[in-house]
């Protein structure tokens, strides 16, 4: 009695899975984009000499540094019944001025304009 509930159910699986391959294979066929390497919005296949926008770039590390200026200021609001009130205001002063001297500096040159020229 077991072997052939044993018999029937790989019978079965078998089924299953011939069943599987036959329908996931024609659709593999159609679709072949889909299983191509694509990995940050660059196909693999393609030239690796393409063209990179440096706006792009420079968005992207603008992007960083105020995030990590962020990451930087968080801290600084929890601390401020703990710390000394002289040094605290001493570094939060310190750190958002070289945060507004590094601002101005962009602006002079006009990184922010993201307008083609």
């Amino acid at each position: 009695m077991l072997n052939y509930f044993l018999t029937l159910s790989m019978l079965m699986i078998s089924i299953m899975l011939i069943l599987l391959t036959i329908t996931t294979s024609k659709k593999s066929k159609n679709l072949r984009e889909k299983w191509v390497p694509f990995e940050c919005g660059f196909n693999f296949l393609s030239s690796s000499r393409m063209p990179f926008s440096m706006r792009f770039f420079l968005i992207a590390i603008i992007f960083i540094i105020f995030d990590v200026e962020i990451a930087l200021i968080l801290p600084l609001i929890p601390t401020f019944l703990k710390a000394n009130f002289f040094k605290w205001t001493l570094t939060s002063i310190t750190f958002l001025l070289i945060l507004i001297l590094g601002i101005f500096i962009e602006w002079k040159e006009m990184t922010f304009d993201w307008k083609d020229k």
